[in-house]
């Protein structure tokens, strides 16, 4: 089976509209959704963000056959090349440790996606309209929000995007054997800065409609910001739902049975 892993409820809405939900397991506070998409059994997981992703995957294999972990969802942009709304596709995941990026940047670990399946992704990229990119994905322990942080990371390593959550799923595929790839979609560039407020989401990875309405009340100025934003998370998701259907599909016909 194919495990599809989003950190956001707003990542995971680019494909559960298309798929048959069979089943929803809740565990602590990731949300599994078994499905079948065109016949093919795919597992959804809402994670919430950042590292707990190990814990859910480990009571994940107690329930299913992985054959497959995926890592989708959003992805920041570190490379001026790399847009909103562009497709990245994993080359390599790399992690750090470190919290603070304006000088050095150290790169604890490396591993490598599953060759086959980024071909596979890659000779799907041009058939949607939309741009896609492969390469490196550095998973990071906190929001980037600085531009400038951005274009640091950009310059100093070899990644192109960052999220925070691919290195741990990829470990734990690793150790258990598992074909492992990041397929995700830009939401915000590498010349803006974000301009989130803290708790805008919650563990789980739903919006927090208290603090979201806190934040327009106090602070009004940000609404275009927010509009803004809203607006390339939408184009994120329009990239993930045009290419991840295909890509399930092209996947179980080519490498599962």
């Amino acid at each position: 089976m194919i495990v599809i892993f989003f950190a956001l409820s707003q990542e995971l809405a680019s494909l559960k509209p298309q798929v048959n939900i069979l089943k929803k397991i809740r565990h602590e506070r990731a949300l599994m959704y078994q499905t079948e998409f065109c016949g093919f059994p795919v597992m959804l997981v809402q994670t919430g963000i950042g590292k707990k992703v190990s814990d859910v995957i480990q009571r994940l294999s107690k329930y299913v056959r992985i054959q497959l972990m995926v890592s989708s969802g959003f992805a920041g942009s570190v490379n001026p090349g790399v847009r909103v709304g562009d497709l990245v596709i994993g080359k390599d995941v790399l992690s750090t440790s470190q919290d603070a990026f304006e000088e050095e940047i150290v790169i604890d670990s490396s591993l490598t996606c599953d060759a086959s399946v980024a071909d596979i992704a890659v000779k799907l990229q041009h058939s949607d309209g939309y741009q896609a990119h492969c390469g490196d994905i550095l998973t990071v322990n906190k929001v980037i929000q600085k531009s400038s942080t951005k274009k640091h990371i950009g310059i100093c390593t070899s990644a192109i995007a960052v999220d925070m959550e691919s290195f741990v799923i990829a470990e734990r595929a690793h150790a258990m054997g598992i074909p492992f790839v990041v397929i995700r979609s830009i939401s915000d560039g590498v010349d803006e800065d974000l301009e989130m407020c803290e708790n805008m989401v919650t563990e789980g990875g739903n919006i927090n409609i208290l603090a979201a309405m806190r934040e327009v009340v106090t602070k009004p100025h940000h609404l275009p910001y927010l509009s803004h934003l809203r607006k390339q998370t939408k184009l994120a998701t329009n990239t993930l739902s045009a290419f991840l259907p295909n890509f399930i599909t092209q996947i179980y016909n080519s490498l599962l049975t």
